[in-house]
């Protein structure tokens, strides 16, 4: 088998509340000019597959090369060779209006309840307005009788806790942790591979039907664990490569290059790109690849070294 980076074609959302920045700042080609709300940049999931680009596996889906047991552990790493999904879905999220106040289960309730993964997931800030924030946790002191008391009502807004936002900020926000995006911030999100959320406020909004979304107010009380702190940190454009995110669901890096980096590869596991900033060149044996702000790839677990040059930014997720 050739040993070459996989390009992605993403999978578009125009939920409610998106907006244009994926084609204006990503220049993404997307199917709803008026609004966009999230590029499923790296995906095998049923809800939004991402597609392959170029070389041999050209035409096929992610899932499909993921279900090749053939290539599976070459391509993605000896820590998937026994998983039956691709553990990861990443995307580019415009929030150009505020989502849904939400919670994910954690694998075990969303195993027995949804037959899927859980959901833990990484924020990093793209960009943002001045003053943006977002919610992350509830207020001290607050209790799940009180929350249950003010779902479906603006008293819930009383109960959480609003964190300031900046670009290059990334948020962690483990499965259990009511959160929600508000708007004029765009997000890359990294997360397991499950499209399982559970609304429990909408700020009184309707769908495309015009009747409001579904809440999901029992499960969400089920899964809401109100010990967790949120953790957010500023991550510095300084550092040819620094850590945004260790969990044990996903590692996720950004690297900075300003002329050159290299970096060997253990075998373990794929590793997840997302150019966030500039353009530039990726060296796989020997093989140059243009890369630029917007694309998303898969350098395979047996490609053993690669290389980036250029001026250029990359979010970088791996298990």
């Amino acid at each position: 088998m050739n040993i070459e980076p996989i390009f992605l074609e993403p999978e578009f959302k125009d939920y409610i509340w998106g907006g244009q920045k994926l084609k204006n700042i990503f220049h993404k080609q997307v199917k709803n000019e008026e609004c966009t709300a999230e590029s499923w940049e790296i995906s095998t999931n049923e809800n939004g597959e991402s597609k392959i680009k170029n070389g041999e596996y050209a035409g096929k889906t992610l899932t499909e090369l993921f279900a090749d047991l053939n290539v599976r552990e070459a391509i993605f790493g000896t820590r998937c060779a026994s998983l039956h999904k691709f553990p990861l879905l990443i995307k580019l999220i415009d929030a150009n209006n505020s989502l849904s106040v939400q919670v994910h289960p954690d694998n075990k309730y969303a195993i027995k309840n949804e037959s899927s993964f859980g959901k833990t997931e990484m924020w990093y800030i793209l960009d943002c307005e001045p003053g943006a924030q977002i919610i992350c946790g509830v207020k001290q002191g607050v209790t799940k009788k009180m929350l249950e008391e003010a779902m479906n009502s603006e008293k819930i807004a009383e109960y959480l806790n609003y964190i300031d936002v900046h670009k290059g900020d990334a948020i962690f926000i483990p499965s259990g942790t009511i959160h929600a995006l508000l708007g004029k911030t765009l997000v890359a999100e990294v997360q397991q591979n499950s499209n399982v959320t559970y609304r429990v406020y909408d700020w009184g909004r309707v769908g495309k039907d015009g009747k409001p979304r579904e809440l999901h107010i029992q499960k969400a009380l089920d899964v809401i664990n109100l010990e967790q702190n949120p953790q957010i940190k500023n991550i510095p454009s300084n550092s040819s490569k620094v850590s945004v995110v260790e969990s044990k669901f996903f590692t996720t890096n950004k690297i900075n290059v300003k002329l050159k980096f290299q970096e060997e590869i253990s075998g373990q596991s794929f590793l997840a790109f997302n150019v966030i900033e500039g353009k530039g060149k990726l060296k796989i044996q020997n093989q140059t690849y243009e890369i630029t702000k917007g694309d998303s790839f898969i350098i395979p677990a047996n490609a053993k070294q690669y290389e980036l040059q250029g001026e250029i930014e990359l979010l970088q997720s791996h298990v």
